[in-house]
């Protein structure tokens, strides 16, 4: 199935939206009596901040949620016969939804998560050199911001060359461009999203996943 039936992606990007929006870090904070995660810390609804306002169970389990939630969505039209070109479509619509959630007022996180979710959908083996760069730049600069950015940016890097490459095969750019304009405005908007974050970074001022004993109010979950 590709985009053949738009009547029935429009409503697949709809449920994806809808299946990204849920704010489960902040109905898990609220959940364990923690009160409002938004009104402490960075006021992010990722991980991290969840782990700092209701511990690290919190925290892993929000992380393992928010994957999930761009996982689930993908994975279900993938079985359901869409191609990639849909796929694509519906991974951006799942990650807007984590980052402008209706139920916040379209304030959300920043979509790290749920773009790992969408990748591992897909395919798993995109995951490879983004994954290998937020590893490589985490461990060198201990910035989990950093990474992020850098891992966004080589996500559509990656694809671009292996579209290259197989049209050297008999590909086609016109068919291509389909797939990879989606994860390119997916990557963009991660980046956006760590607009505060690169400003930190270039001021030497953002905070370091490890070193340092007093608690930091940025994240970039």
């Amino acid at each position: 199935m590709l985009l053949s039936d738009p009547s029935s992606l429009v409503l697949w990007c709809l449920a994806a939206f809808a299946c990204g929006s849920i704010p489960f870090g902040l109905v898990l904070v609220k959940l364990a009596g923690k009160g409002d995660v938004r009104a402490h810390g960075s006021g992010n609804i990722g991980a991290t901040n969840v782990s700092r306002v209701g511990g690290k169970t919190l925290g892993i389990v929000t992380l393992l949620l928010d994957i999930l939630k761009g996982f689930l969505p993908v994975f279900l039209a993938k079985k359901a016969g869409f191609g990639v070109d849909a796929l694509s479509l519906l991974a951006l619509a799942a990650v807007l939804g984590h980052v402008y959630t209706p139920w916040l007022k379209f304030q959300g996180g920043k979509g790290v998560a749920t773009a790992l979710g969408v990748l591992l959908a897909v395919d798993a083996q995109l995951m490879l050199v983004p994954m290998g760069t937020f590893i490589f730049a985490l461990y060198l600069t201990r910035h989990v911001s950093l990474g992020s950015i850098l891992a966004a940016v080589m996500l559509p890097v990656q694809l671009y060359l292996i579209s290259s490459f197989t049209r050297v095969f008999g590909g086609s750019l016109t068919k291509d461009l389909s797939f990879l304009l989606p994860w390119t405005a997916l990557a963009l908007l991660v980046i956006w999203k760590h607009r505060e974050n690169i400003g930190r970074l270039q001021a030497g001022t953002e905070s370091k996943l490890w070193g340092a004993k007093q608690e930091d109010p940025h994240d970039t979950a």
